[in-house]
């Protein structure tokens, strides 16, 4: 093998996979940065089909999509053989609230090599839109979501205008259509991000065009995320008339690969490949094209993120503030016990009368009082301040030092945190940090179907789980959560019923130094 060979043009090949590698490496510092795929609606998805998966409040979603392809054949209704279509995509969605997105589309076109009649470029159809996630158990790694959608008939042409055809239907409609669809996905993904997911699509599309048949549209699609920063996917998509449904509708599959960074910003290509027959009859027409490629490009920031944290933090030093007082003032009675008694034993060395002493001592005792009634009463206005704003979780916490996390869940035999648990660990967390001197277990309890040993396996991998979720998310708890599993061996209620089962599969939150609780609830 030449030198030009080892040391030439294969470094090309040296760029890429340094900044694959500089990728994962950022990402595996900065997993909170890394942003969901979005579809062509700017809302979560892949290439066509739409995730099921809300946004998420505050979160904004702008994409631009490019697609182009060859006509291979000329027919009626379409550009003519050997023309280039190319067509744009420009998207942009918002998280309205943690259960509803609203999205707006613009698309353009440009058509080359064809006859001088038809080349040119001009505006494509346009969409506006809402997408909703219906929530269900929060047991299941599922979501259910209905999108809703006008599509503007604001094209100056339908590149294709035979029935439902073509790759750019949606994209160059000169009618305005109304479109429905149901969305289903299913998300099993760890706290790294890795993982597969799962979406169902089902809809219809409805024209104001006369004599427009309605349209059923469904498709399936995969995502699989072996890395941080990658995503690769395959769906079936299709698209059919109501009354005339035929082996040649369009049905296409599509291979995709999206690369997302630390950045906010994640890139997107793949290709769209036609399962249709061509349709026979006096003019042989086809659906689509053989094949059709595609890339996107999408910025994603939650607008709401910062303020979040700024809130937390403000809230946790707000708490330290109120400690810190408490220990001031506690230090100054200690001072002022110790400055007395060292005046007492001052006197004494100095021989001075008793009725001197006496007088001393009272007036001592006088100024004490008063400055303990001071004293206590600014730490009685801060401590009622404070309980004014304690949660029914806190006020639970300082009274009884146990709380049991009613809003943890696991899969069966399963150790891992259900995302579904996040949110509510998140909020256990934060009120954690405003208490930091208490030392806390996090038990973990099961029913009595196994064995003890793989029970107290099971009780003490999920109570581990717990905890190292709220260090991870909450670096500041680190040393003062400890995990410990029990098995079924503190039952709640009896094992001999479901609901006692249900009730003794469990994780609860333990003061162990509830002596220390009395800091912050003294009464």
């Amino acid at each position: 093998m030449s030198s030009a060979t080892l040391f030439g043009k294969p470094r090309i090949f040296v760029l890429p996979l340094v900044l694959f590698s500089f990728l994962i490496a950022q990402a595996q510092n900065q997993i909170d940065g890394m942003e969901p795929a979005a579809s062509p609606y700017g809302t979560l998805g892949m290439s066509s089909i739409v995730s099921a998966e809300p946004m998420g409040s505050g979160r904004l979603t702008l994409q631009l999509r490019g697609n182009a392809y060859p006509q291979e054949r000329t027919f009626p209704g379409a550009p003519k053989k050997n023309a280039q279509i190319i067509s744009s995509t420009g998207a942009v969605a918002f998280g309205m609230n943690p259960y509803m997105d609203a999205f707006a589309t613009l698309a353009a076109y440009n058509i080359r090599n064809s006859p001088v009649a038809e080349n040119g470029s001009g505006l494509g159809a346009s969409a506006l839109g809402l997408q909703g996630s219906i929530p269900i158990s929060k047991t299941l790694p599922a979501y259910l979501g209905i999108q809703l959608a006008t599509l503007l008939g604001t094209s100056k042409r339908e590149i294709d205008s035979n029935g439902v055809d073509g790759y750019d239907y949606m994209e160059s409609r000169t009618f305005t259509d109304v479109m429905a669809r149901l969305t289903q996905s299913f998300i099993f993904m760890d706290d790294q991000g890795l993982g597969i997911k799962v979406h169902f699509n089902e809809g219809l599309l409805s024209s104001f065009q006369p004599g427009k048949d309605i349209s059923i549209l469904s498709g399936v699609g995969f995502e699989l995320h072996p890395f941080s920063i990658a995503i690769f996917g395959v769906e079936l998509n299709s698209r059919t008339l109501s009354k005339k449904p035929g082996a040649g509708d369009p049905f296409w599959i599509t291979p995709s690969f999206t690369l997302l960074t630390p950045f906010h910003l994640n890139v997107a290509t793949g290709a769209d490949f036609s399962l249709s027959k061509d349709r026979s009859g006096p003019t042989t027409t086809r659906a689509l094209e053989p094949w059709r490629a595609f890339g996107s490009i999408t910025f994603s920031y939650d607008l709401l993120a910062q303020k979040r944290r700024d809130a937390a933090e403000k809230a946790r030093l707000d708490s330290l503030e109120k400690v810190a007082l408490l220990d001031k003032i506690k230090s100054a009675q200690i001072k002022a016990e110790e400055l007395a008694r060292m005046d007492s034993l001052d006197r004494e060395q100095r021989k001075i009368t008793a009725d001197s002493i006496a007088a001393a001592n009272a007036a001592a005792m006088a100024a004490k009082a008063y400055q303990d009634s001071l004293n206590l009463a600014e730490a009685k206005r801060l401590l009622d301040e404070e309980r004014s704003k304690r949660s029914d979780a806190e006020k639970q916490l300082l009274s009884t030092g146990e709380i049991l996390l009613d809003a943890v869940y696991f899969e069966t035999g399963k150790t891992d945190v259900s995302i579904n648990s996040q949110s509510y660990l998140n909020v256990i967390a934060k009120m954690l940090m405003k208490y930091p001197k208490l030392q806390v277990e996090i038990s973990g309890h099961t029913d009595n179907v196994g064995s003890v040993a793989s029970n107290m396996r099971l009780s003490q991998g999920r109570a581990e789980s717990v905890v190292r979720y709220i260090v991870g998310a909450f670096p500041s708890l680190q040393g003062m959560l400890t995990a410990k599993g029990y098995g079924f061996s503190q039952p709640k209620g009896d094992n001999k019923t479901a609901a006692g089962k249900k009730l003794n599969r469990r994780t609860e939150l333990k003061v162990l130094n509830k002596d220390a609780l009395i800091q912050y609830n003294p009464d």
